[in-house]
């Protein structure tokens, strides 16, 4: 530990004479220097440590021919996920297409991998299988916010990008390999999280950036392209996109190609920060009087945006306020529903499709309970569906729907965030009582619809961050316990990376922890009772980074965490070193189990 620390301040310094006294000229002379007295940069950048600094230091000097030959070898060399956790690589096109091929590339080898890992004529061993599986789901994540940051940076990178993965999704899917398919679904989820990410409503900038942001967004979207190239607006696949409509039947694409104009209307509108008004939503719904609502529903799902949209609007806590225009927009979120279970049924004869009437009543009902027990003091919570809802409470009858559908369900998850983010809500006097309720609803949600966990783990970091001097040090205590028993619970559904690295984040945000030594010692039992190996690569590095932040090791070497629980730390650890073969992956974690045992060994106080 004290060889670290001495390097760290050693690396700091030099960083920041670095930062100081560099100079665009004294960086060129080194350019001009033989390859054998140039050797020393290209030590630098096989170093993780000068490597950093490099990155860090072609930032701030853009112009500099040295940093753009370091950056470009770097890249190179593919060491993309350190550029892309440190700088914006959109003003360097090379290294941004560089980036991008090898991201994508990641993203489908992940998405395969993680396909392969549940197949049983994989030949690979049953630990590398897991070990893939865990790997997938952690890195496709990050991988996913890097790419959603970069590529949106500039309109240049956002259209590059789009381009790039609509050649990529429709090469696969004229393939006939079952698993390719599997990364067109990962390159086609992450297209629409780009769109969206553009169109994103944000604060900054003027009305006029924020409005050109979204036209470029929208300028890739099929809902323009269509009309721009003249093809027929019904036509989805990619194949057809490319033939132009017949002249002499363009007249009877009237009214879808209003439908495409009035979804591009919506999705500016709110993007914007405008509320869905009755004008939109009927313009939209205007096209099920001269053909199919199924084709209303279709384009919804092809741009997720517009169905969050719609659910801000119906469950949020500045919801809709007029009766029918929310019956508009509940009809348009159960024709969503409907399409994407249709899709569905394609795949799968059991699943059954909704009726659109009874769902759009359903949904909004939904929010109407929302909105109820918003006004609550307090509402019951149930882990069944009460068959007679009529006659139940409220809280009865929003759990018993949150349970049947998952679009109810995601509603009251989007309801809850939206009201727990509220900065006047924590000092409200119903704080206490309604929000034990609100994370009981997001675990008895989380328990029955798996894609909705994520917004669950969201939901108990906004509680485990409130803080409030008038309420007693015990009631705010038992709220962010049930906040950690709700992660402990996602830890054991899937979400076992996000958790550890989500309460890690906790212990660093703005310098100081937002759990104390109480809470982190409760978190860290609870893991420790539930887990037991073989562990993974990716878990075992992510639960001993966690082990050895600062916070962590001070709560955890107290005299109010037991001897005994320390011992187990270091015993799981050997235990799951006696009882694997170890691969390179482990080979580079040992250093850091190594610390984390030499940390918590039993008898060594600080």
């Amino acid at each position: 530990e004290g060889a670290d620390a001495a390097r760290d301040v050693v690396e700091s310094v030099i960083n920041r004479l670095a930062r100081e006294r560099f100079t665009t000229n004294g960086g060129d002379a080194i350019m001009k220097l033989t390859k054998k007295q140039a050797a020393f940069v290209d030590e630098m950048i096989k170093s993780d440590r000068w490597r950093k600094m490099l990155i860090d230091l072609s930032a701030s000097n853009k112009d500099s021919k040295l940093f753009m030959y370091c950056l470009q070898t770097i890249s190179n060399l593919g060491h993309h996920r350190e550029i892309a956790d440190r700088i914006d690589q959109s003003d360097y096109f090379g290294v941004f297409n560089s980036l991008l091929r090898s991201e994508l590339s990641v993203v489908g080898k992940l998405a395969i991998s993680g396909y392969d890992s549940y197949t049983k004529t994989s030949t690979t061993s049953a630990t590398a299988q897991e070990e893939n599986s865990n790997e997938a789901s952690s890195q496709i994540e990050k991988l996913t916010a890097d790419l959603r940051r970069t590529c949106t940076a500039t309109s240049y990178t956002y259209l590059y990008a789009m381009v790039v993965l609509q050649e990529l999704i429709n090469g696969s899917k004229k393939s006939s390999d079952e698993s390719l398919q599997k990364a067109c679904k990962k390159w086609e989820r992450l297209k629409e999280e780009l769109e969206e990410e553009m169109m994103k409503s944000v604060k900054t900038g003027t009305t006029f950036q924020r409005k050109r942001r979204i036209d470029v967004a929208l300028a890739m979207s099929d809902l323009i392209q269509r009309q721009r190239r003249r093809i027929d607006p019904t036509s989805d696949d990619g194949d057809n996109d490319h033939v132009p409509v017949p002249s002499n039947i363009a007249s009877k694409n009237t009214l879808a190609n209003a439908l495409d104009e009035s979804i591009v209307v919506m999705l500016t509108k709110s993007s914007l920060g405008n509320q869905v008004d009755k004008a939109m939503a009927e313009n939209i719904l205007k096209f099920a009087y001269g053909g199919s609502t199924d084709r209303i529903g279709d384009l919804l799902i092809k741009h997720p945006f517009t169905i969050k949209t719609l659910l801000h609007n119906l469950f949020g806590t500045k919801r809709i306020r007029q009766l029918e225009t929310r019956l508009k927009c509940a009809r348009l979120i159960a024709l969503a529903v409907t399409a994407s279970e249709r899709a569905a049924r394609s795949q799968n004869s059991s699943i059954t499709v909704s009726n659109e009437d009874s769902l759009s009543e359903v949904v909004l009902k939904g929010s109407q309970l929302c909105e109820q027990v918003e006004n609550m003091i307090s509402f019951t919570v149930i882990d069944s569906v009460d068959a007679t809802q009529g006659t139940s409470s409220a809280g009865r009858q929003l759990s018993a729907m949150c349970i049947k559908y998952p679009v109810i369900a995601q509603g009251a998850l989007i309801w809850a965030k939206e009201l727990a983010s509220s900065p006047d809500f924590v000092n409200t006097a119903a704080y206490p009582t309604l929000s034990p309720c609100m994370l009981s609803l997001a675990r008895i949600i989380s328990l029955h619809h798996p894609l909705a966990r994520s917004a669950a783990l969201d939901l108990s970091l906004i509680f485990v961050g409130h803080s409030n001097s008038d309420i007693s040090h015990q009631k705010m205590e038992s709220i962010k316990e049930q906040c950690l028993r709700l992660m402990l619970l996602l830890l054991t559904k899937g979400l076992c990376l996000e958790v550890i690295s989500a309460v890690k984040g906790k212990l660093r945000k703005n310098g100081t922890s937002e759990l104390d030594s109480a809470l982190i010692r409760y978190f860290v039992s609870g893991v420790l009772d539930i887990i037991q190996p073989p562990f993974t690569v990716p878990f075992c590095k992510s639960f001993c980074d966690l082990l050895v932040e600062r916070q962590c090791i001070d709560a955890l070497k107290s005299q109010h965490f037991d001897t005994s629980r320390r011992a187990q730390i270091i015993q799981l650890f050997n235990q799951d070193e006696s009882t694997e073969e170890k691969g390179g992956g482990w080979n580079n974690i040992q250093p850091l189990l190594s610390t984390v045992k030499s940390v918590y060994s039993v008898g060594k106080e600080n």
